[in-house]
Order: C-alpha cells, then structure tokens, then sequence
C-alpha cells in the first residue's frame, strides 16, 4: 500500500509525517519534495497547485531537466506527488501534493477540467522579477510557456544574455515575432558574426528570412 501524506502541517507547512513517508527516496526525490512545499508556502494566496515547469525553475540544483524529472517520477512512483497535464496545453503539467485533499483534486480536475480555470496556481516570482529575457519573449514574441521557457533555457546554454535580448529585438525590428527566427538570427551571428552597418543589416535580414524559412520547413539544423 502507498503511503498517504497526513493533512496535519507542521510550522515550516509540510506535512506532519513527511519524515516517515521519505524513508527510501532519493536525495533528489526528497529535495524536490521539500522545495514543492516551500514554493507553496512562499505564495502570498495559499495555492492548490503549481507548474512542474515553475517549481523546477524555483529549486537550485535541478537546472538538468533529467534530474528533475526523475526527481518527480520517484515520487510519483511513491504516491507523494500527483499530476495532472493541461488537456489544451499538453506540456504544462500541475503538480499536486499525495494528500487525500490532493487526490480528491485530482479526480475532481479529471472529472471536470474546467475546474483548473477556478484554481489558484502557484508562481516562483513577480512579473517584474522575471529574467530579462523572459520578459523580453512575453512582451514581444507571445506568452511564455513551459516549451518556450525551455527553449530559452537551452539557447541559454550557447549564447550570452545580450546576444538573447539582442536577437529578440532584432526580431521584432523585422516583425517578425517568431522564436523560430530568434534562432535563425542567433546562428547567423554564431556562424558569420555580428554585423553592424545598415547595409550588412539588410543583408543579414535576408539571411534571417531564409533560415527561418528552413527552419519552418523543417530542413534546418
């Protein structure tokens, strides 16, 4: 039989009996437990769930998306933690805690996914807050999502924040506010540098135009 969480909380707002429940998790599984009832207790609403993108993005140490969800996995395996995938939006999946209250809301979101729309999520920091290039996506590309925001991670990974915010710009000089031509922008300077005079801005927007039209035909790389 799998454990049950107990609805009694302790000050730090865990459940009572967390201790004797993580007996034989990981220490990634029992950090990621701990940092979901953080997150939860650092809302200034009480929340009934969150983001797995949003907590992931709240934990230090789980920058690697495979350590994370392998962190979750374990738990859901455990019965600890419970989710529920947005039927509109596949990738978004809301993270519910193994509580007999978080199990009754998980049936009730199965039974009627509207319910979701009514339900208070939790957020990792204000609007204001964000990274800059976030709020660079959100304001001129579209909202963000998990998809998106993992993507802007990844690209992270290769080019410096200025060349982020720069190729976001840029996109939106040409109107075309697409990630896809984001990137197509950020290879060209990767592969041919910066230019910087009008004449070789124009040519750069073709250059742009044409990966961007590979990209979306699926033959770029």
């Amino acid at each position: 039989m799998k454990p049950v969480l107990s609805a009694e909380t302790l000050l730090v707002k865990i459940p009572a009996n967390l201790l004797e429940v993580s007996a034989g998790l990981s220490v990634q599984a029992v950090r990621l437990m701990l940092g979901y009832y953080q997150l939860m207790a650092a809302q200034e609403n009480e929340a009934q769930l969150c983001l797995n993108f949003d907590l992931r993005d709240s934990l230090p140490g789980f920058s690697e998306k495979a350590v994370f969800d392998q962190a979750l996995e374990e738990l859901k395996q455990a019965g600890l933690m419970l989710c529920y995938p947005n039927p509109e939006i596949p990738e978004q999946i809301y993270l519910i805690p193994g509580t007999e209250q978080g199990k009754t809301l998980l049936l009730n979101l199965e039974e009627r996914p509207q319910l979701l729309q009514e339900l208070k999520k939790a957020f990792v920091l204000p609007q204001a807050a964000r990274p800059t290039v976030y709020k660079l996506y959100e304001e001129n590309i579209g909202p963000l999502t998990p998809y998106t925001a993992e993507l802007l991670r990844d690209a992270a990974q290769t080019y410096s924040e200025e060349w982020l915010e720069e190729a976001i710009k840029e996109a939106v000089h040409y109107n075309a506010r697409s990630w896809r031509y984001v990137q197509a922008i950020l290879r060209n300077w990767k592969e041919k540098g910066r230019k910087r005079s009008n004449e070789e801005d124009k040519r750069d927007h073709e250059s742009f135009r044409k990966l961007y039209l590979d990209q979306k035909r699926g033959t770029g790389k």
